[in-house]
């Protein structure tokens, strides 16, 4: 990489483990790869591999292209992180396991303040029983 190149990834890399809250060491643990191996791209002694940089799209959520390229915005607010995805899917499972699904898909889209704040208060009373 060029040294101008070698700059500017390295910034990106910086705003990385700024946005995130994480350490070199973190952020190589959750890629997993070697922490030279992130040191090494992130100073641009090597290109990031295809490799590497779908994976910092999937469990980071920065897209490869801005953090090769520095073309467009760092993150497409459509994509789900896989973390988030993992919650989801084990609030789906908790849903299922309690059967409510079909309650809730039963359920009307927008419900009144009244229904809304009674079923809450079911809720937040039934939760009380496993704190």
């Amino acid at each position: 990489m060029k040294p101008s190149a070698k700059k500017i990834i390295t910034k990106r890399f910086i705003h990385i483990e700024t946005e995130c809250k994480k350490k070199p060491k973190e952020l190589a643990k959750i890629l997993d790869i070697d922490l030279s191996t992130y040191y090494k791209t992130k100073r641009g002694d090597i290109a990031p591999s295809n490799h590497f940089l779908v994976r910092v799209e999937h469990k980071l959520g920065y897209r490869g292209e801005w953090l090769k390229f520095g073309s467009g915005e760092p993150k497409d607010p459509e994509v789900l992180l896989e973390s988030e995805i993992k919650s989801q899917y084990a609030l789906i499972n908790k849903l299922k396991n309690y059967e409510l699904l079909p309650i809730l898909d039963a359920l009307p889209d927008s419900p009144n303040e009244k229904d809304k704040n009674l079923l809450l208060d079911f809720l937040n009373l039934f939760i009380q029983k496993f704190q």
